[in-house]
């Protein structure tokens, strides 16, 4: 480190002695009492203090990284290997009175101390401990106005205009910004240094930027209290410096990044500082001056940091009232808040993708346009079409922020009134899309929050705004399409309305318009029309209760146009249905919607429930089996809209509760279902579908169809193994499944054989593929019906020759989507509310103890194939050749289907279980078993289970009661037409449960999620 000696050392080897020095001391192996430390100490010190770190004497002559390490290699020794500052006192003296001998002198010293807070900072100073940390920041702040003294003095004084030292004192500041309270550096004067630098020093910009982030991105409370005056003068400073912050044609990168990053400052410093905002309305008034400039600004990623400012200024100057203290008037907007003029035109500004071609609200920065082209590639580094979708919900946030003024809501409203019919009525041109969707985005993002205690004033504009948008012409199916997706998030605006009295004719209008579009026969547009539909019908109960008969009268007779998307409109129908809460007006629309479908499916039911007749539809003529698959969709959709209110009082005046539970006719169920009767109907020939399918569709590999000759059998082959495009999609990584080229990337694992029609055998791949799902989520449905299902005196026998046969012969993704859309769904706590707690108990005790041993069995077999030394010649491969692609995605569903399983078993020990050992791994009785019920405590009107990252449903599951153990076995018997299950069944089951357990080399997640999942009670 010395620099001299007979070898010459370089200056590279001094750069590395000096970092092993700083390493050495920072892992405590230069121990502060051994005496060769202070041979160190004093070697380095000297360095400093007599410039023989250069070997003339020169300082100039050393290189600056060596310079940087030295002063590193000094901070560390100085914290790690001495007492510093009580044993060794004269250091700092004596480290200031030689920075004032040189430049190179004066910068070294401010490295040095900036290093000092880095080591204060960094992990290592925890292995000295809490107290040693804190005398080190004790004795930072007792001299920091000497240490400042010497900033101004070197860089002011003694050294002006040396670009190195500038740059080492901006440095300092953003590192002491961490250790040292803001008003320490107001008491200084720093934040004029630093904004004159600001201004006009271009090399340290980018540095001066970051040292005020450090400063004002934390609480200031107490600066603000100690030194109110300081804090605003040093705030005003710094808006005054954002005015200057426009975007031009001649904008330069280096400038826009100053730029953004003042925008970063304002935002971090209101995240930071809301309670001090809100009690000082000249800085929220200073701070959206700052947020506006920046609104104007061209260029998106700006205009985001804007955006998230606004929710922060408008929530501290318009206050949401207490709901426990006493009523006080709504809040009144501020002066300087003027929605109606500048704030909602800026928010339309942002919304719109390009300037606006007729935008005359106020005037724009000359070279607007071009300044826009400018900062488009620079933004081009973000995702933008990201960055946008950020915007749009910062647009909400601010939106929501102005509802608790009456009077900021109304003004939106009016702004919005004058600018839809200018916005929607537009010629078209090319820029009439991005004009009608800003506009509409906008409306949008305001409609959720515009509620009746806004005002009359405020819900008359509402109803002329949905009005105008339903009226305004539609140039393009793009703009058709994007008004149906603003109508399907506006039956939140339209019950709103109903409560305040004018709802009526809105949604006779908004169904007119949809019905209209599900008439014209573009197909894309009537899908859009029809989800639209769905959407207001279960967010508009209200609206829909006065105009429900002539919206069913109009929708039946559409159902036979749209084969396709029946099922999306009986679920539109049926949820519309439960707003008039009134048992026998929804089970009579639900017999009058579904009774001709059910007439279809029975006879169709009894037709495939063949396997060789489902497996020849498919070879041969498939419309039998595509019926099957859109009369299937039609009642899963009927049956997870049809719900029972889960208000007690409701129920009880809508007919829905049933006095005598216990009674044969209802057998254990506490509310009638409307699609009871219908599920009723459904489930033999469901039942009997189920178990065709599953023999003629084996999926696994391991088994031949049922009911075939060998030529069949073989020409099976290629639909059984060949999974979905959808269902590959599904089993590959997430990183494939965001590339674009879709067809090959789905495709080519598992091409169709050649000579075979591609087309035909896709198309029959899907109709496998739709049909499996949609059996598996329309039993899912129909066991949370359970008036009708659980109920019905042939559900033991279905369960025990269909449903719970389903997992063999199973591919495990297959298995999977049983699990997930059946039982995972069945044994939430959001399942089986309306049944008694002896019906769950009989109907766990008739599942459980088949399923679970079922489910690890056929997972078992999958893992024990992946584990072959030759997967694709295993013994029970059945002749079929498993390729590489095949035996990636057996792997990969062999994952999900574990990790689900684990899932639903995970989630029945939590919310399911009673104490005392498990009936499935001891063995014990019938009782046992059965007591391993799903008691129901959570909310029955959200019957959807919830995403996950990876994109499956779970079901939620909360807290819920334990069921009492003191119930016996006679309480349960007879509950499924005198099913039980003996005491040897449940320990059979048990055993073969814990034998096929795949234990200890079953992986337990998808490798292709990186993200936790989320378990029942929460935890990742």
């Amino acid at each position: 480190i010395s620099g001299g000696g007979v070898l010459g050392v370089s200056r590279r080897i001094r750069f590395f002695a000096f970092r092993l020095l700083a390493v050495a001391a920072s892992e405590g192996r230069l121990p502060p009492q051994d005496p060769r430390t202070a041979e160190v100490r004093a070697l380095l010190l000297d360095m400093f203090v007599n410039s023989t770190l250069s070997a003339s004497g020169n300082l100039q002559e050393v290189p600056s990284f060596v310079c940087e390490k030295y002063t590193q290699a000094l901070a560390n020794v100085a914290v790690y290997s001495s007492e510093w500052p009580a044993g060794w006192p004269q250091l700092q003296q004596q480290l200031l009175e030689a920075g004032r001998g040189s430049r190179v002198h004066a910068t070294l010293a401010l490295n040095f101390f900036r290093n000092i807070s880095e080591a204060i900072q960094s992990d290592e100073i925890s292995r000295l401990g809490t107290p040693r940390r804190k005398a080190l920041q004790a004795h930072l702040r007792d001299t920091s106005q000497e240490l400042f003294q010497f900033l101004a003095m070197a860089v002011v004084s003694l050294f002006p205009g040396a670009p190195e030292l500038e740059r080492s004192a901006v440095l300092l500041v953003t590192e002491l910004a961490s250790v040292l309270p803001l008003r320490a550096f107001l008491a200084a004067d720093v934040d004029s240094w630093l904004r004159a630098k600001l201004l006009g020093d271009a090399a340290v910009r980018g540095a001066v930027l970051e040292a005020f982030t450090e400063l004002l991105a934390k609480d200031a409370a107490k600066d603000f209290k100690d030194a109110p005056e300081r804090m605003m003068q040093l705030l005003a400073g710094i808006c005054e410096l954002i005015v200057h912050c426009q975007g031009g044609p001649s904008l330069t990168a280096d400038e826009y990044e100053v730029h953004r990053g003042m925008s970063v400052l304002v935002r971090d410093f209101l995240e930071y500082n809301k309670p001090s905002v809100e009690r000082r309305p000249e800085l929220q008034a200073l701070l959206h001056g700052a947020a506006a400039n920046f609104l104007r600004y061209p260029s998106v990623c700006v205009q985001l940091e804007a955006t998230s400012m606004l929710p922060h200024l408008l929530r501290a100057s318009l206050p949401e009232p207490s709901k426990t203290g006493p009523k006080v008037e709504p809040p009144s907007p501020p002066a300087w808040l003027r929605v109606k003029e500048e704030l909602m035109p800026l928010l339309f500004l942002c919304a719109h993708r390009r300037v606006p071609p007729t935008f005359d609200y106020f005037a724009l920065p000359a070279g607007y346009l071009q300044a826009l082209v400018a900062t488009s590639e620079l933004d081009a580094e973000e995702d933008l079409p990201g960055v946008q979708m950020a915007i749009k919900g910062r647009l909400r946030e601010t939106m929501a922020a102005l509802m608790p003024s009456p009077a900021a809501t109304l003004a939106a409203l009016q702004f919005l009134q004058e600018l839809l019919p200018r916005a929607l009525g537009a010629a078209p041109d090319s820029s009439t899309f991005l004009t009608y969707e800003a506009a509409l985005s906008l409306f949008e993002c305001l409609v959720p929050y515009v509620k009746a205690k806004s005002g009359p004033q405020a819900l008359e504009s509402l109803r002329a705004l949905l009005s105008i948008t339903l009226q305004a012409p539609a140039h393009s199916p793009e703009h058709e399409g994007r008004r149906l997706e603003f109508l399907g998030r506006a039956g939140g605006a339209l019950d709103e309305l109903a409560e305040g009295g004018a709802g009526g004719p809105e949604a006779i209008a908004l169904f007119q318009h949809v019905f209209k579009v599900v008439e014209s026969g573009h197909q894309e547009l009537r899908r859009k029309a029809l989800v639209c539909c769905v959407a207001v019908c279960k967010a508009a109960p209200r609206a829909i209760r006065p105009v429900l008969q002539a919206l069913v009268d109009t929708a039946v007779g559409l159902l036979k146009c749209i084969p396709e998307e029946q099922h999306i409109l009986c679920e539109a129908l049926v949820a519309a249905s439960t707003s008039a809460q009134n048992f026998d007006a929804q089970q009579g629309l639900i017999q009058n919607l579904l009774g001709p479908l059910v007439a279809q499916w029975t006879p169709l039911a009894e037709s495939l429930a063949a396997p060789g007749k489902l497996a020849s539809c498919l070879l041969g003529d498939r419309a039998e089996l595509a019926s099957a698959h859109s009369l299937l969709q039609c009642f899963w959709a009927c049956f997870r809209s049809s719900t029972v209110p889960s208000r007690p009082e409701v129920a009880a005046a809508g007919g829905f509760a049933i006095e005598n539970a216990g009674s044969a006719e209802f057998s254990g169920v506490t509310l009638r279902n409307p699609a009871a009767g219908i599920a009723a109907a459904v489930l033999p020939g469901l039942a009997a579908v189920f178990r065709a399918f599953h023999a003629a569709f084996p999926s696994d590999g391991t088994r031949q169809p049922a009911g075939l000759d060998q030529a069949s059998a073989a020409k099976l082959q290629t639909y059984l193994f060949g999974l979905d495009k959808e269902e590959v999609k599904a089993l590959t990584s997430s990183l494939d499944a965001k590339r674009n080229d879709e067809g090959d990337t789905w495709s080519d694992p598992l091409p169709p054989p050649p000579g075979e029609d591609a087309g035909r055998v896709l198309q029959g791949r899907q109709l496998v593929s739709g049909m499996r799902s949609t059996l598996y989520k329309c039993l899912g449905a129909a066991f949370g019906v359970q008036d009708g299902v659980l109920t019905h005196p042939e559900l033991a026998s279905m369960l025990n020759a269909s449903f719970l046969e389903g997992l063999e012969g199973a591919h495990p993704y297959h298995v999977e989507l049983q699990l997930r859309n059946i039982w995972l769904v069945t044994f939430a706590p959001s399942g089986l509310q309306t049944a008694s707690v002896a019906l769950r108990r009989s109907f766990a005790a008739a599942v459980l103890p088949r399923l679970l041993p079922a489910a690890a069995a056929a997972l078992q077999r999958s893992w024990q194939r992946l584990q072959q030394p030759d997967a694709s010649q295993h013994p029970a491969s059945g002749g079929f050749a498993w390729t590489p692609p095949l035996l990636a995605l057996l792997c990969t569903g062999t994952v999900m289907a574990s990790r689900t399983f684990v899932e639903l078993a995970a989630g029945l020990a939590m919310h399911g279980a009673v104490p005392g050992p498990s009936p499935l791994v001891t063995g014990a009785p019938a009782a046992a078993a059965a007591a391993a019920a799903l008691p129901s405590s959570s909310d029955p009107s959200d019957p959807k289970p919830r995403q996950v990252p990876n994109g499956r449903s779970q079901s939620p599951c909360r807290e819920a009661s334990v069921v009492p153990a003191a119930a016996t076995a006679e309480r349960e018997a007879g509950m499924l037409g005198g099913s039980s299950v003996s005491p040897s069944s449940s320990s059979s089951s048990s055993s073969s449960s814990s034998s096929s357990s795949p234990r200890s080399r079953q992986p337990t997640s998808d490798p292709s999620d990186t993200k936790p999942r989320q378990v029942p009670n929460g935890r990742s």
